[in-house]
């Protein structure tokens, strides 16, 4: 077995892969905690469809909010809105918990022209999907720096360019090989020196090609219909290599997938995490719990004066990581979820993470920094907002034991440094413990940590013996786990982990 390189690099225990043997451990998902209201979607020119499609981008410690403003037709307490035309808008944030829209100024709405309306013509927003990245590609001349993805009518996926993120130009027409009435992303992978488009594609009935068949219309739903998620791959965002649908594993192609928020982890780069919509329409087999979810009112005039699935259908939100951008573990279980019924969810259009991550300070004084999400609230119902969740640094999965315990043996690896520093979460009478190993699974003398416990997202490891001693080798490391887990470990030089 050829020895895992994994240099200083952080390690996050999100799949099997270092793995070579487990007992007793398992990798287990953790869901967000919802932390609150960061920004009322309240103005004329946004509405009950608003935030869906959003962005959130972090320019040099400000973060900034690229979100949808639209109204769709809905009724409430017996009167009628009758909807309004998608526009794209700006807001911004220093700490990532209270945005507040910038004041552009550039485009009039509804008479006004004090809004944060970025201005784009009406071609570029019609029909409601849009995305937006800023190019990290050192090679990006400056005027392409922002670079924004947007469906058109004729199934197909213009790029626009911009030096501030505001002033958008039409440069061409990216690609057209799908159905792309989603949000469509893309991103500039250092690690492998190239472009990634994912995007919407079907297949099945009513499809040609990965495209919708003409006159079907994105609104078909049938048992021999699925929306995909397609990649390509380009090293000058010009010329792509051939699509192919991403892949899953356990190979599954069961459920309609909305969005794909495709994206890599800022604090391991060398992986992918994405957060899809799950669609579920169960009215067919279960209509009576229906009469008792919320928004009872709007979801049966959608039902019987739009299209009927609007009023049915219930989404939730999955999560998925990838070590290349292809291929991806994916979970069952809802790593997002409507939540405590309220006045207006359970119902579609919930639980859509905006694409991209803040970290934010804690809440708890003198605890250490979480990641921050966002999500809309309230679709297509009276008051709409945009919310908050949290998760730990690197939390999204571990590596998990429960109170009987459990043990993993890693694969031969190959670590440069001095020093481990792990991210970790035991109870009071919980532990994990690291010994090293040769290649052979054979203790090495003077590397084992003990019984480590406690909860952190940046503790060291302490060893009778220097690490420095097996930088560059082949080794093995046996994690014994009680009631415990382990998020990422890193191996470092001696100083203080400072989580970058």
């Amino acid at each position: 077995m050829n020895a895992l390189q994994i240099g200083s690099r952080r390690e996050v225990c999100w799949d099997e892969y270092m793995m070579d043997s487990a007992e007793g451990v398992r990798v287990q998902m953790h869901r967000p905690e919802y932390k609150g209201v960061a920004l009322e979607l309240n103005e004329l020119w946004e509405g009950n469809a608003s935030g869906g499609y959003a962005c959130v981008l972090n320019e040099n410690g400000i973060f900034r909010l690229y979100y949808r403003g639209l109204s769709f037709p809905t009724v409430s307490k017996g009167s009628f809105n009758p909807g309004n035309t998608a526009v794209w808008c700006l807001a911004e944030s220093r700490d990532g918990k209270a945005f507040t829209r910038v004041p552009l100024n550039l485009e009039r709405y509804g008479g006004r022209i004090d809004n944060n309306i970025i201005p784009l013509p009406l071609d570029a927003r019609k029909r409601g999907s849009w995305f937006i990245f800023c190019d990290t590609n050192p090679e990006c001349p400056a005027d392409e720096r922002y670079k924004a993805l947007v469906e058109t009518a004729k199934q197909s996926l213009d790029y626009y360019k911009s030096a501030d993120g505001v002033q958008f130009e039409r440069v061409r027409t990216l690609a057209d090989d799908g159905a792309y009435d989603s949000m469509n992303v893309a991103l500039w992978d250092k690690e492998t020196r190239q472009y990634f488009l994912f995007y919407r594609g079907v297949h099945g009935t009513d499809t040609v090609n990965g495209k919708w068949a003409p006159g079907a219309g994105n609104a078909a739903h049938n048992d021999n219909l699925t929306r995909d998620i397609r990649v390509r791959t380009s090293k000058d965002f010009v010329n792509w290599d051939e699509p192919r649908m991403i892949t899953f594993d356990p190979e599954r192609d069961d459920v309609d997938l909305y969005i794909n928020d495709i994206q890599k982890y800022y604090r391991a780069d060398h992986m992918f995490i994405g957060f899809p919509v799950r669609y579920q329409d169960r009215y067919q087999d279960d209509p009576q719990n229906y009469d008792s979810l919320p928004g009872y009112e709007n979801r049966t005039w959608m039902y019987r004066n739009r299209l009927h699935r609007i009023g049915t259908v219930i989404t939730d939100g999955l999560v998925m990581t990838s070590r290349d951008g292809e291929s991806y573990r994916r979970t069952e279980e809802a790593f997002l979820t409507p939540g405590i019924e309220s006045l207006d969810n359970w119902v579609y259009g919930d639980c859509y993470f905006y694409y991209g991550m803040a970290q934010t300070a804690s809440d708890i004084p003198g605890a250490p920094d979480e990641i921050s999400m966002y999500a809309s609230r309230g679709y297509m119902g009276e008051k709409l907002r945009v919310c908050r969740y949290t998760s730990r640094l690197d939390g999204f999965f571990s590596w998990h034991s429960d109170y009987a315990g459990g043990k993993v043996l890693t694969k031969p690896f190959i670590f440069e440094g001095d020093a481990l520093h792990i991210n970790f979460a035991t109870s009071g009478a919980g532990h994990v413990q690291f010994r090293l190993t040769d290649t052979e699974g054979n203790y090495l003398e003077g590397y084992d940590s003990g019984k480590v416990f406690g909860d952190s997202v940046e503790r060291r490891v302490v060893f009778p013996k220097s690490l420095a001693e097996l930088s560059g080798k082949e080794i093995r490391m046996e994690i014994s786990m009680k009631d415990a887990d382990l998020y990422s470990f890193k191996f470092d030089t001696d100083v203080k982990w400072r989580g970058k």
